[in-house]
């Protein structure tokens, strides 16, 4: 009887020690961690078609993204898309969801298209998730800074960061 006590005790202080441990970790990798960013510039006349549509949305107000300046005068051979993307890493248990991306906008920064895509990082994976900026002027200073935001097991998480 006291030996059954005995090794009844040692494997409850040992499950104890296991699901504490379980919990830390869990605590420890709720928010997704950034692993890489990039800057891609692409110049708005090799994009004409989605310049010219996000251009007569801002006009007409139907524009579902971010505008950061007016849209009058501007003209795609002086504009570049920069396209951020940054590759996510989600170590925890629970997946995260509706992660966005938002650029803080520099000088000449005009709008940032919307991504419509209810983004979710499953538990254990890598991701990437892109934000795609309009630029009036030449786009020789490609460095955005950006805020992500997801939500982990209904807690919403914020994580702010640069990308060149």
């Amino acid at each position: 009887m006291y030996k059954a006590m005995r090794v009844t005790a040692i494997v409850v202080l040992i499950v104890t020690i296991v699901g504490a441990g379980a919990v830390l970790y869990g605590i420890n990798t709720l928010a997704p961690v950034v692993m890489q960013t990039s800057v891609l510039v692409t110049p708005a006349a090799q994009a004409q078609d989605i310049f010219d549509q996000a251009v007569a949305q801002v006009q007409s107000g139907t524009f579902t993204g971010r505008v950061f300046s007016g849209v009058s005068g501007l003209d795609a051979q002086d504009c570049s898309f920069l396209t951020v993307t940054v590759r996510l890493a989600n170590r925890g248990f629970f997946p995260a969801e509706w992660i966005a991306l938002d650029i803080m906008p520099e000088d000449g920064d005009v709008l940032q298209l919307d991504n419509v895509q209810a983004n979710v990082l499953p538990s254990g994976s890598q991701g990437d998730i892109a934000a795609t900026v309009l630029h009036a002027g030449s786009a020789e200073v490609t460095q955005r800074a950006f805020t992500l935001s997801c939500y982990v097991f209904g807690r919403k998480i914020t994580l702010q960061g640069s990308a060149m």
